[in-house]
């Protein structure tokens, strides 16, 4: 075990989780399709284990799931992790753990919208307060915390426009206002974007990181996994919610999970490579009048991602010149030969779409009434997508 925590990130993702009691010989663990899970005597029959360190009901783990959920808190310095059917499954998952009713909960703005809409329209009728702040919020944010306060909710870079805030300062704001109070205060981490190669939440005083790991971790656009990193005193909270409300991984989504992660080093590498150029590019053209991307010098983000981060997703959005309309935006996307029109990311292929802020989104930004596109950088040869995205350029000029 104090071999494997001296390893490298990349080494990690190939050795940690091949546990060779569930592999039999095999490189890869198979995937465990089972339900019933038999066994031989009454005594182990009743052993029930609390800790959900075996496979006993399909539903409870695999060992398809289990190895995953070791192999990514290897990598991200958690106690134990949960493996779930999709990240906004293990976002519910994480929050619905600690709230009840009448407690309060601080949001940030930024925050992927179904998640936002998880906290207003689905624990809010329950009871659950919700309260938005800013994405770049700071010490600020002790004068929102109350005594009902039971958890905060991050998101770095935001959903869509990217801010980043300093990440130590805030979690040391909440912890000293929590103390004053004489309360407890969850802090999650939604670190999809950064993943568990640039940025490790828990190792900044951080309860709980979310991951939709249908996107980077299986990195081919064909398993839909969702991952929650714990600490000790957060870990069995979130394992039961997961038990209560019936959420669980497939073994193989596991599977590929396990699959993806031997190779998202390689990956996520390659297309931040990639998109710091096509981010640069994007900055010099006539129609963009902001690159959203924290790697960016220019980005307002760019100190505190230099701070925290070592590397970075592909993901990225560009404010163009005028607020397009959808048939003038169709010349351009609808004529892409790499860029893709779909949602999600993390896959190898590139993709294209307009977007939107949330309701009552609240930001920084100057233009936002201007259109938005994200973008996210695949495993495409990056002169290409250029070339790609300069003819749409052309196409979008000529209107």
């Amino acid at each position: 075990m104090n071999k494997k925590k001296k390893m490298k990130p990349a080494t990690s993702l190939v050795h940690a989780g091949r546990n060779k009691s569930y592999a039999n010989g095999a490189v890869n663990i198979p995937p465990y399709r089972s339900s019933t899970v038999l066994f031989d005597t009454l005594e182990e029959y009743k052993a029930w284990d609390h800790a959900y360190s075996s496979f006993r009901y399909g539903r409870l783990g695999s060992p398809n799931s289990l190895a995953l959920e070791e192999a990514y808190s290897e990598l991200t310095s958690a106690y134990r992790s949960v493996a779930t059917n999709s990240g906004m499954s293990a976002i519910n998952i994480a929050v619905s753990a600690f709230l009840e009713q009448g407690s309060h909960a601080l949001v940030t703005q930024g925050a992927y919208e179904p998640a936002a809409e998880l906290f207003t329209k689905h624990l809010g009728p329950f009871g659950v307060k919700t309260q938005f702040i800013s994405p770049s919020i700071g010490r600020e944010i002790s004068d929102l915390i109350v005594p009902e306060t039971k958890l905060v909710y991050l998101e770095a870079p935001s959903s869509n426009t990217f801010e980043i805030p300093d990440i130590d300062i805030l979690v040391e704001s909440i912890r000293d206002k929590s103390q004053e109070l004489g309360t407890e205060i969850v802090i999650t981490f939604d670190n999809t974007w950064a993943g568990p190669l640039y940025f490790r939440p828990l190792e900044h005083d951080i309860d709980i990181e979310i991951q939709a790991a249908t996107k980077y971790v299986v990195g081919h656009s064909d398993a839909m996994l969702g991952l929650v990193a714990c600490t000790e005193k957060t870990y069995q909270s979130v394992k039961n919610s997961s038990k209560n409300q019936g959420i669980s991984a497939e073994p193989d989504a596991c599977y590929l999970g396990l699959r993806g992660l031997r190779t998202m080093a390689i990956r996520m590498q390659s297309q931040f490579e990639s998109a710091i150029e096509v981010a640069n590019w994007l900055a010099k053209q006539e129609l963009v009048t902001e690159v959203l991307y924290p790697p960016l010098n220019s980005s307002s983000s760019h100190d505190n991602w230099e701070k925290y981060f070592t590397g970075g997703g592909s993901l990225m959005s560009i404010i163009l010149d005028n607020k397009y309309t959808d048939s003038q935006l169709a010349v351009m996307l609808d004529n892409m030969e790499l860029f893709a029109m779909g949602y999600s990311y993390g896959g190898f292929e590139s993709l294209m779409t307009p977007c939107k802020l949330q309701k009552e989104r609240v930001s920084g930004l100057d233009q936002l009434q201007n259109t938005i596109i994200r973008l996210y950088i695949g495993l495409e040869d990056m002169s290409d997508l250029i070339n790609d995205l300069e003819s749409g350029f052309n196409r979008l000029k000529k209107i």
